[in-house]
């Protein structure tokens, strides 16, 4: 998508990373740059809706002001005086309840992937691939310590083929785990450069009620249109 603005002093890698001042690191106080990257954030927002047929963005320069989550945009600059947004990630800690294969309950901050789209003239040429590549380096994870809300068959079918991760832990909620995430859950080295653990916050598994066996379904079962968590995707999201 392309926007008529000079932003290379800014953009001067191939990735942004912005929070909440809706700025890259270093330039927090240019109210100028906040008010046109927040107009871009809602395109783009918009962009991924509509992708998705849903009502309503779910990424907007407001809801990214009046959070603690994180936006990943990468960018080209192909013309003067225009640059273009290839794609948007955006990236948010989140305390859940986790079942792991077993069915026993425990409770984590995880890592989530709350919204990704790649322009529709930038899909299947492996940007997708790179923006996750870039936030996963940022954050000091690998790519089977996150959740993914409310994730779509096109973006399970994209996790299978560039990250081999396909047998699903349901949670009884919009997030997927991978069955993967609980291999090392007390490895000291998983942890984002903050300080957080991706399994951190781990109490004591609870059983009973709580604790019923869930069903892990395969990437064979989700493509077939079979499972529960086939069952539960109903977006469509457009993954290159």
């Amino acid at each position: 998508m392309e926007f008529k603005f000079n932003i290379k002093n800014v953009a001067t890698e191939e990735v942004m990373k912005i929070d909440n001042t809706l700025t890259a690191l270093g330039h927090e106080k240019n109210d100028e740059l906040k008010s046109i990257m927040k107009m871009i954030i809602d395109e783009m927002g918009k962009a991924s809706a509509i992708a998705q047929e849903l009502k309503m963005p779910i990424t907007s320069g407001d809801k990214l002001a009046n959070s603690d989550h994180i936006l990943y945009m990468m960018t080209e600059h192909d013309k003067p005086e225009h640059f273009s947004v290839v794609g948007i990630l955006k990236m948010g800690w989140k305390k859940l309840y986790l079942y792991n294969k077993a069915g026993s309950r425990s409770e984590a901050m995880v890592y989530c992937l709350l919204d990704f789209y790649i322009h529709e003239s930038k899909q299947r040429k492996g940007y997708g691939k790179r923006l996750i590549e870039c936030m996963l380096q940022d954050i000091n994870l690998e790519a089977k310590h996150l959740a993914i809300d409310k994730p779509t068959k096109k973006l399970l079918q994209f996790m299978w083929k560039h990250y081999q991760l396909s047998k699903l832990v349901n949670q009884g909620n919009n997030f997927v785990i991978y069955e993967e995430f609980f291999d090392d859950a007390h490895d000291e080295k998983n942890h984002d450069n903050s300080g957080h653990r991706a399994v951190s916050y781990m109490r004591q598994p609870m059983f009973g009620r709580h604790g019923a066996h869930k069903h892990h379904d395969t990437m064979g079962e989700i493509v077939q249109g079979e499972g529960d968590a086939a069952k539960a995707i109903i977006y469509i999201l457009r993954i290159p």
